[in-house]
């Protein structure tokens, strides 16, 4: 009878998980781990099985360390922070949920996300170290980009529906020989200062006009 596991993960969450542990070990560290595994006895099959990968990786690996063409003390001297920078997919899901929400809720006094401010604060909530360059080009590779906001007015008249109601039925029941004529009226508001900010590719930020003017 199967012991049962000490731990039950969804199918998805544990695709998820293995394919952050292939990115964060690429190159050298799965072969550090598979030849000290190899070297303590354990067999292709268990290797495979225990690292979450192929037999055929467990060969090729081992045939050319046998044949010394297998090289991964450059990749050893590198410092823990340039091995941060590689995105994993929890960073990006850090960095989209820090983009989402409003600096002001998160202590900033400032109303737009920059690359700086996103590397500080990436840095603050994940102690990880990253440019702003890095963080630019993790946003242009999740489709944000970097444009001008537009201004949307503010409709906040109780009686609109009605409004409207009333003068389409007066259009639409001209008699013959009349015209329908309309006046307007100008409110000047002080609108905010519209500035450039990253939004997803296709979708613009909408800033409201502050709608504080009362027309009589």
């Amino acid at each position: 009878m199967p012991r049962p596991t000490i731990v039950e993960i969804p199918l998805e969450e544990q695709a998820r998980m293995r394919a952050e542990l292939r990115r964060a070990r690429y190159g050298y560290l799965l072969a550090l781990h598979l030849l000290l595994l190899c070297a303590a006895g354990q067999t292709p099959s268990e290797v495979a099985r225990v690292l979450f990968c192929s037999r055929s990786s467990v060969y090729r690996i081992v045939r050319a360390y046998r044949a010394g063409t297998l090289i991964f003390e450059e990749a050893c001297e590198q410092s823990p922070r340039q091995r941060r920078r590689r995105l994993t997919p929890s960073l990006k899901r850090s960095v989209l949920a820090l983009l989402k929400a409003a600096p002001r809720a998160l202590g900033w006094c400032r109303t737009r996300w920059s690359c700086a401010a996103l590397a500080t604060e990436l840095q603050i909530r994940r102690g990880i170290e990253v440019s702003a360059e890095t963080i630019r080009s993790w946003l242009h590779e999740f489709g944000w980009e970097w444009q001008r906001a537009k201004v949307a007015a503010k409709d906040d008249d109780p009686d609109r529906v009605t409004k409207l109601a009333r003068i389409r039925l007066a259009f639409e029941h001209l008699c013959a020989g009349a015209a329908l004529f309309f006046a307007d009226e100008l409110d000047i508001n002080l609108l905010p200062k519209i500035g450039y900010q990253w939004m997803l590719k296709g979708e613009q930020v909408e800033v409201m006009t502050p709608g504080t003017n009362e027309k009589r």
